[in-house]
C-alpha cells in the first residue's frame, strides 16, 4: 500500500509532468473496497490497474487512491483472500470514484472459503514457509554481520488532517486564517492536512556483534515547534519511543511504547494466520508473496503483505504491515509500515540484506470517521554508505549511551542542513518555521496557547510569573480543614537559569500559615527546568505532612487527594530550611548533596509523647541536621521534562538509586546521630504478547538510636486513587521499621484474555494485576522504652495500637483490575492478605486511577 508521503510526492512528479510540452492525461481512480454482506471495510486489498504494473492496497478504512498517465487503461482487479476478484471498468483520462463490494467466493471455490473459516497450521504451505524464512532469520538479519555502519537520515512530521471550511471558519481558528495557506492536500483519502511539527536528524549508526553493542551518533536534529513552549529533547524522545527503529526479524517489535509480535517471531504460526497469494520477481529473484493477519483481531500484532526470497536464504525482501481495525491501542487510526530491502556490498564477506525503504505512516485521533479530525504522522528514513562486515574500534562502543548526541547538534546552521540532507524539504515543510513564527507572534494565538497549558500543566503565566499548579490552589484535610493556597514561580522571561518559587497557604481548622520558598540557579547552559540538570537550590518549607508520605512519591497538596478513607488526623507540622546540589549527566548517571535542618511537631491529634518514670511527658520538638548523598543510574532514561514532573518512557533498561543521609548530632541544634540507607532498583519488562510489566525492589536501613519518625514510615495510602509506589490498604502510621526489604511488581496483560470474549473484545479493557511484599523489622534499641526515652508508638482515641512493626510476617496485598476502560481509567480490587486482623483495615478495597496510554 502506498503511504501518504509517497502519494504526495507522486503528486508533486505530476505536476512536473504536466508542465511538459509531452503532457498526457492523468487517470485517477479513488474508491472504497467494502464487504458486500457486512458492509464493513476491507483493509489491505489488493487494487492493481489491469494491463500495468501499477496497484496500491486498501487503507485501515478500505480506502484507495491510483494515479497515473498511461495509455489503454481499461479496467481495475480487486483481489482479497475468501472473496471472488472483481473487475471494474474505468474511464482513461479522467477522475474515477468507484465503491467496490467484494462478494464471498462463489459456489465453485466454497470449499476454500471453508478451509479459511477452519484456518489450520497443519499442512499449510505458507506456514511451512513462514517457519522456514523463522528458521533462516538470524543469518539474513543485520545483527547477524560481525559489522556495520551507516548514515541514517530521518524525518518525521505531524499534519492535522481534515481541515474543511468549517474548521477555518471555527471560533478557534477564525483568527489564523493565514496558517491555512501552507495546507495540503492528502490524496489518500481527499482531505486537507495542516504541516504542525517537522523533526529532521543525522547520525551515524555502528554496530558490533561481539560483545553486542549498537551505537547512534546524532551529528545534527532539528525540530520546527514552539521552541519556548516545549521540552525539545522531551519530544524527541516520545517520538523516538512512538516511531522507534522496526526490525520484523526481531520477536517483538517496539512502537509506540508497546510490543507488537511481528510475524516472524517463533511463535508467529500459533498467533497468525498466513495465505501464499502469488510469485513475484524482485531484482530477477523469485519472491513469495503472502498475506498475514493475526487470529485474534485484538491482539497487538500486524497485518498486511510481505514477499519472500524462494532461494536457500529464504530472506524477506519487502513488507507492508498494518494494524487490523479492532486491534487495542488508543488513539491509533491506522499504522501502516512500508520497508524494502537490497543487497549491500560486491564480495561474499562484505554483503548482507540492508533496508533500502524504510516508511511509517500512522493517523492518531479520538474517533474513526470521515467527518473527524485526526492527527498524521509519518517517519521517512533513508539510509546510505553502508560498511559491512569492517572491524570498528572499540572506543565508538565505551560508552553506557545508545545515543550520543554532538554538544551543537540541536543548534546546525542550513548549510549543515544543505549539505547532510538526504531527503529535500517540501515546499509545505520548507513554510512551517514562518507559520509557526507568525503564530508565536500572534497574541491571540499566544492566549489559546497559553490556555492550553494551563488546562494540561496546571500553571498560567502573567509576565516573568507563572501561577499554579491549580490542582493545589484549594484542598481539605482533617487537621487543617479547608486548605487555601497560591503560588508559583518565575518562569524562562525571568530568567533561563535563575528560578525563584513559592507558595503560601492557610488552614481555616488550625487556623495556621503555612509557605515554601527557594532559589534555584543553574550552573549549565540548559535551562534551569531541562536535563540534564547542574544546579544549587536554597530553600525553606514550613507546612504540614503526613508522616511517610514523602513528596518525593506523591504530591497529598492536591483536591483530589483530599478524599481519604478512615482516620487522617495525625500529621506533623515540619520546618525545613536546606541546601541542595544537583548534577545530572547525560550518561545517565547523577549525583546530589543536601544540608537540612528540619524541625517537626505533632499536628492534629499526634502527639510527641513518651515515658519516663511512669509518667507520660511530651516532648515540644524533635529537631536533626542531616547531610545527605544521592546517587542515581539510569541508562538510555527517557522522559519528558513537564511543568512540574518529568514524565517517563517505559524501557527496558534498570534504573539503580542509592540514597544516604547521615544524623549530626549539635549541628545546627540537631539532636540525634544516625545513619540512613536506601537503595532501590526498577525494571521495566517487555513480555510480548502478554504484555509489559514493572518491577521494583527496594532495601533500607537505619543505623542508631532514633524516634519512629526518622525511621523508615512505609508509604501508606488512605485515598481512593490507586498508587503505584504505595501500599494501597494500608493504613497512615501502621507500620514502621529500621531496616526492610519491600518487592513489587505490576503488570499489564495488554487485554490478551478479555480480547477473546466476544461481549468483552469491543471495549478494549486491559487486564492488571500488582503484587506487593514487604519484610521488615525494629532493633530493640529503636522500640520505645522508659530507659532510652523514645517517643511512643501512635495509639487511636480509643487506645488500640495504631503503629505495628514487621517480624511476625511480611505485608502482603494484591490487586486485579480493568484498565483502559474509556481509554483513560483503572479500576482495581485490591486485597490485603496479612495483618488483617489490625484495628480500622479493610481487607478488600476498589481503588480508580486515570491515566492516559496507547
Amino acid at each position: 500500500m502506498q503511504t501518504t508521503w509517497r502519494l504526495l510526492f507522486a503528486a508533486i512528479l505530476t505536476s512536473f509532468t504536466l508542465s511538459t510540452t509531452f503532457a498526457q492525461r492523468t487517470t485517477s481512480v479513488r474508491g472504497q473496497v467494502l464487504d458486500a454482506v457486512t458492509n464493513d471495510a476491507l483493509p489491505y486489498v489488493s487494487v492493481q490497474l489491469v494491463g500495468t504494473t501499477k496497484g496500491t492496497r486498501t487503507d485501515i478504512e478500505g480506502n484507495f487512491y491510483l494515479e497515473v498517465q498511461e495509455k489503454n487503461l481499461s479496467a481495475i482487479e480487486v483481489v482479497c483472500v475468501g472473496y471472488t476478484t472483481q473487475t471494474l471498468p474505468i474511464r482513461e483520462g479522467e477522475a474515477n470514484r468507484l465503491t467496490v463490494r467484494m462478494e464471498e467466493a462463489s459456489v465453485g471455490l466454497k470449499e476454500i472459503t471453508v478451509r479459511v473459516e477452519k484456518y489450520r497450521n497443519r499442512d499449510n504451505p505458507a506456514v511451512e514457509l513462514i517457519k522456514k524464512v523463522i528458521e533462516n532469520k538470524d543469518k539474513n538479519r543485520k545483527e547477524g554481520l560481525d559489522f556495520y555502519q551507516f548514515e541514517k537520515y530521518e524525518k518525521v512530521g505531524f499534519a492535522l488532517n481534515n481541515i474543511t471550511e468549517k474548521t477555518k471558519n471555527s471560533l478557534l481558528f477564525r483568527r489564523f486564517k493565514f496558517i491555512f495557506e501552507n495546507a495540503d492536500t492528502n490524496k489518500v483519502n481527499d482531505k486537507i492536512s495542516l504541516l504542525l511539527f517537522l523533526r529532521e536528524s543525522v547520525s551515524d549508526v555502528y554496530y558490533r556483534k561481539s560483545p553486542q553493542a549498537r551505537k547512534e551518533y546524532f551529528h545534527g536534529e532539528r525540530n520546527v515547534v514552539f521552541k519556548d513552549i516545549f521540552d525539545l529533547q522531551g519530544i524527541s524522545y516520545f517520538i523516538n519511543a512512538m516511531y522507534m527503529d522496526v526490525n520484523f526479524y526481531n520477536n517483538a517489535v517496539d512502537l509506540l511504547t508497546m510490543q507488537f509480535v511481528s510475524p516472524l517471531s517463533p511463535i508467529s504460526p500459533t498467533l497468525y494466520r498466513f495465505y501464499i497469494q502469488d510469485t513475484v520477481l524482485i531484482d530477477n529473484t523469485p519472491c513469495v508473496h503472502m498475506y498475514f493477519a493475526p487470529r485474534n483481531k485484538t491482539d497487538l500484532a500486524f497485518m498486511g503483505h510481505l514477499w519472500v526470497a524462494l532461494d536457500s536464504t529464504y530472506s524477506i525482501r519487502k513488507i507492508e504491515a498494518g494494524i487490523p481495525k479492532d486491534i487495542n491501542l488508543n488513539w491509533v487510526n491506522e499504522l501502516q509500515i512500508n520497508q524494502e530491502y537490497s543487497w549491500v556490498g560486491n564480495s561474499p564477506e562484505e554483503r548482507g540484506l540492508m533496508l533500502s525503504k524504510d516508511e511509517i505512516f500512522m493517523d492518531f485521533g479520538l474517533f474513526r470517521g470521515d467527518s473527524t479530525r485526526s492527527l498524521l504522522g509519518n517517519k521517512t528514513t533513508s539510509y546510505r554508505g553502508y560498511t559491512l562486515n569492517q572491524p570498528l574500534p572499540d572506543s565508538l562502543f565505551n560508552t553506557p549511551l545508545a545515543e550520543i548526541r554532538d554538544d551543537d547538534a540541536l543548534t546546525r546552521d542550513s548549510l549543515f542542513w544543505r549539505k547532510n540532507r538526504h531527503l529535500a524539504l517540501t515546499k509545505t515543510e520548507k513554510g512551517l518555521e514562518q507559520t509557526l513564527d507568525s503564530l508565536y507572534k500572534n497574541k491571540s494565538f499566544r492566549r489559546l496557547l497559553g490556555g492550553i497549558k494551563f488546562l494540561f500543566e496546571g500553571y498560567t503565566p502573567i509576565g516573568g510569573f507563572d501561577v499554579g499548579p491549580v490542582n493545589t490552589f484549594y484542598s481539605f484535610n482533617q487537621v487543617e480543614g479547608f486548605r487555601m493556597r497560591l503560588g508559583g514561580r518565575t518562569n524562562y522571561k525571568f530568567s533561563e537559569r535563575l528560578m525563584l518559587e513559592g507558595y503560601a497557604a492557610y488552614g481555616f481548622k488550625d487556623q495556621r500559615w503555612k509557605g515554601f520558598g527557594s532559589i534555584r540557579y543553574s550552573f549549565s547552559e540548559a535551562k534551569v527546568r531541562l536535563f540534564p540538570l547542574n544546579q544549587i537550590r536554597l530553600w525553606y518549607q514550613n507546612d504540614v505532612e503526613i508522616p511517610g508520605q514523602s513528596l518525593q512519591f506523591v504530591n497529598e497538596d492536591n483536591f483530589f487527594l483530599s478524599f481519604k478513607r478512615g482516620v487522617n488526623n495525625r500529621m506533623i507540622y515540619k520546618e525545613t530550611i536546606g541546601l541542595d546540589y544537583l548534577n545530572e549527566y547525560r550518561t545517565g548517571f547523577s549525583y546530589g548533596f543536601s544540608v537540612k535542618n528540619i524541625r517537626q511537631n505533632g499536628a492534629g491529634a499526634l502527639l510527641f509523647d513518651y515515658q519516663d518514670r511512669g509518667e507520660t511527658r511530651y516532648k515540644k520538638d524533635l529537631t536533626t541536621t542531616e547531610l545527605g548523598l544521592n546517587l542515581r543510574f539510569a541508562p538510555n532514561e527517557k522522559f519528558y521534562d513537564g511543568a512540574t514532573y518529568r514524565t517517563p518512557v517505559l524501557t527496558k533498561y534498570p534504573i539503580f538509586e542509592f540514597y544516604y543521609s547521615a544524623g549530626i548530632n549539635g549541628l545546627m541544634r540537631g539532636e540525634y546521630s544516625y545513619h540512613n540507607l536506601r537503595l532501590q532498583a526498577r525494571k521495566g519488562f517487555f513480555l510480548s504478547p502478554i504484555g509489559w510489566g514493572i518491577g521494583i525492589v527496594e532495601v533500607g536501613k537505619v543505623f542508631g538510636t532514633v524516634p519512629y519518625p526518622l525511621l523508615s514510615v512505609h508509604r501508606a495510602n488512605q485515598t481512593y486513587s490507586y498508587q503505584l509506589n504505595s501500599y494501597n490498604l494500608m493504613n497512615f502510621l501502621e507500620f514502621v521499621s529500621d531496616q526492610y526489604v519491600a518487592v513489587n511488581y505490576f503488570h499489564n496483560f495488554g487485554g490478551i484474555f478479555l480480547g477473546r470474549i466476544p461481549l468483552l473484545k469491543k471495549l478494549k479493557w486491559r487486564e492488571v494485576f500488582t503484587v506487593k511484599a514487604l519484610w521488615g523489622k525494629i532493633d530493640d534499641r529503636n522500640r520505645p522504652t522508659e530507659d532510652n526515652g523514645l517517643l511512643s508508638f501512635p495509639k487511636y482515641d480509643d487506645g488500640t495500637t495504631m503503629t505495628y512493626t514487621l517480624e511476625r510476617k511480611p505485608y502482603v496485598e494484591g490487586s486485579i483490575g480493568v484498565a483502559n476502560i474509556f481509554r483513560l481509567i483503572r479500576v482495581d480490587l485490591v486485597r490485603r492478605f496479612t495483618y488483617t486482623e489490625n484495628p480500622f483495615v479493610s481487607k478488600l478495597g476498589v481503588r480508580v486511577r486515570v491515566k492516559m496510554e496507547f
